[in-house]
């Protein structure tokens, strides 16, 4: 019985170490971002939002495209991140042009994220 109990408590003293680095490597990766990736991330979150998200008619219009405030929520956005990295790009005024502004960002974003998970990694 002590044994019994003695190997549990070594079980539960690892499972919470275990949850707890884990929970460091998050927000270890988290505080790495840079201002202009939280600021892209944000964007990103915010078109989830009831007052950014398609109209009826909006949809039937667009279909499965952004609408136009969800998409200049993310050019402004977009082109911070590009601006900040030295990324040489034209300024939108089309929508074409602004969804391939977007289109950089977010795999300028997404190349860094995996960058730093790989860094947060290799340090583990």
């Amino acid at each position: 019985m002590k044994k019994l109990t003695f190997t549990l408590m070594i079980a539960l003293a690892g499972l919470f170490a275990s949850c707890s680095n884990e929970q460091t490597a998050i927000s270890t990766l988290e505080n790495s971002k840079t201002q202009e990736m939280k600021n892209f991330d944000g964007a990103l979150k915010s078109l989830m939002k009831p007052e950014n998200r398609s109209t009826p008619e909006e949809k039937s219009r667009l279909g499965a495209q952004l609408n136009e405030r969800s998409l200049d929520i993310l050019y402004k956005a977009s082109n911070n991140l590009l601006t900040v990295n030295r990324i040489e790009f034209a300024k939108a005024e089309s929508r074409e042009g602004k969804e391939k502004v977007i289109s950089q960002a977010t795999k300028l974003y997404f190349e860094k994220l995996r960058g730093m998970e790989q860094n947060a990694k290799s340090e583990n």
